[in-house]
């Protein structure tokens, strides 16, 4: 489906028992499986309020990587930071520079068809950070892998790749969230509430019909 734009471990519920080993830091493949939509967000920068702002993680496997989920072994795959997003793929945001990743010839004011780059390979440079004693893989670049070099990338073993909806909890992308991109979503901010639904009022009929409110658009 279109994108529709206006624990700390790979998871599951709180109660899921995962163990892993950090992937070493440096490079690694990986394939694009997953964007979640994270609704619109309240965003700040160097303290000034700025515009709300629709935002989307991706979610990339890392090839040959696995972790064990209450004792099942699970395809490895982590989320980038959250990153803003507009209508059209311009410069202000990381959208751009991120489906460039996965579809070089893209140029800017297009829309972006996430939905067509999924399975798509690419490079992963993965760095450590650590909180209260543990150590957590994180996502620090992404970068294009050459077309002629694609079949050699290891594919994919999650099935049920996806483009989220923020308000479709069942969404196979949505459903994957851990970490930062769970928690941004749980704070967006609901677009019904910024904007109510105008109230109709009643109108008297008009003796003559008034053509320029009968056009739906």
């Amino acid at each position: 489906m279109a994108l529709k734009r206006t624990a700390t471990a790979q998871d599951t519920s709180a109660n899921s028992t995962v163990e892993y080993e950090n992937l070493a830091e440096g490079e690694h493949e990986g394939r694009l499986v997953y964007i979640a939509d994270l609704g619109l967000q309240s965003v700040e920068y160097k303290g000034e309020k700025k515009p709300d702002t629709q935002q989307i993680a991706l979610g990339i496997e890392i090839v040959g990587n696995s972790v064990l989920i209450d004792g099942q072994e699970k395809p490895r795959f982590l989320w980038t930071k959250p990153i803003n997003i507009y209508y059209t793929l311009t410069e202000r945001g990381k959208e751009y520079e991120y489906y460039k990743i996965f579809n070089p010839t893209c140029q800017e004011g297009e829309v972006a068809d996430w939905d067509a780059v999924l399975g798509t390979p690419c490079n992963v440079i993965i760095k450590h950070n650590t909180s209260n004693g543990r150590t957590y893989d994180n996502i620090a670049s992404l970068s294009a892998i050459p077309a002629k070099y694609h079949d050699g990338v290891a594919p994919a073993r999650i099935t049920d790749m996806a483009v989220g909806d923020a308000d479709d909890d069942n969404n196979p992308a949505q459903k994957a969230m851990f970490g930062i991109p769970r928690a941004t979503h749980a704070r967006r901010l609901d677009p019904r509430r910024l904007n109510p639904p105008k109230v109709a009022t009643a109108k008297a009929p008009d003796s003559a019909v008034d053509f320029d409110d009968a056009i739906p658009f």
